[in-house]
């Protein structure tokens, strides 16, 4: 361990997702970032969770704690940074995995002048593979229209206690708006080009439950004062396609702004293929 690099807590929230955690345990144990800690976060689960960290704690030191009951994604992950002793804090879900270097490469490409950074990523369909290729730099504006960062970053602890965390009273679109409170208190975020993390999309089902389309619904009027017109109007548009309801084709072009046209039809094609 090289204890003159800055220490990076890994955190895992998880729930119930034991056949899937050791492939996210095994990709934080093998960064070549040396001086980490993993803190892993379980949410309550009824399967094997715990025999799966005491055999892992056989060999590595992990912080395992433990809720009894559950409290939600946002709930456990301020609990593992509340427990995390890192200078910085990379998030990563229990169904997903890092790539080898991308600690290396995140604290690498890290300056104070950004909020956090962020990496490009590989998203596992069950037949095929696409890289997510996002801006180098994205600021609150471009983040105000859609979600260009993903679900984690790496980012100083302390900055995470000062914008309160995860709001625990979200349904959805907790990361979302986390990034969207940190770009608008410390900056851009920087985006390293590379694919450094894996998502698994082979457990989506392609539809949007209802928690989900009001937690859209509850980020949009939280921040509903930050937004352009513009922003406004792409942001119903998607709570009304969450909502399954129909989009005519003068309502695609009245809301959606011109330079997401071909990413929207990009994302329609995808999904066709999908069902």
């Amino acid at each position: 361990m090289d204890n003159s690099q800055p220490l990076v807590s890994a955190i895992i929230t998880t729930h119930n997702r034991a056949e899937l955690l050791p492939r996210a345990l095994d990709s934080v144990l093998v960064q070549t970032y040396e001086n980490m800690e993993i803190v892993v976060v379980d949410d309550g689960s009824t399967d094997r969770t715990q025999e799966i960290i005491k055999e892992y704690q056989q060999q590595i030191p992990i912080k395992y704690l433990r809720l009894e009951s559950s409290v939600g994604a946002p709930g456990a992950r301020n609990k593992g940074i509340e427990t995390a002793e890192g200078t910085f804090i990379a998030g990563l879900d229990d169904d997903d995995k890092w790539h080898e270097d991308r600690i290396k490469e995140l604290v690498a490409a890290y300056s104070d002048e950004y909020s956090c950074v962020t990496s490009n990523v590989t998203m596992a369909y069950p037949n095929r593979e696409k890289v997510w290729k996002k801006k180098k730099l994205i600021d609150l504006q471009t983040l105000l229209y859609t979600n260009q960062v993903g679900n984690q970053v790496l980012v100083r602890r302390e900055r995470l206690l000062e914008v309160g965390g995860f709001d625990e009273e979200l349904t959805a679109s907790q990361d979302y708006d986390l990034w969207v409170r940190l770009c608008a208190a410390f900056g851009s975020i920087r985006n390293v080009q590379k694919p450094l993390q894996t998502v698994y999309m082979d457990h989506e089902s392609g539809r949007i439950s209802d928690e989900a389309w009001q937690g859209y619904l509850q980020f949009y009027r939280k921040h509903k004062a930050r937004f352009s017109r513009s922003q406004r109007k792409y942001k119903l548009f998607n709570i009304r396609r969450a909502q399954q309801k129909p989009i005519s084709f003068t309502e695609f072009l009245a809301c959606v702004p011109p330079f997401r046209y071909w990413k929207e039809i990009k994302l329609l094609l995808i999904r066709k293929f999908l069902k």
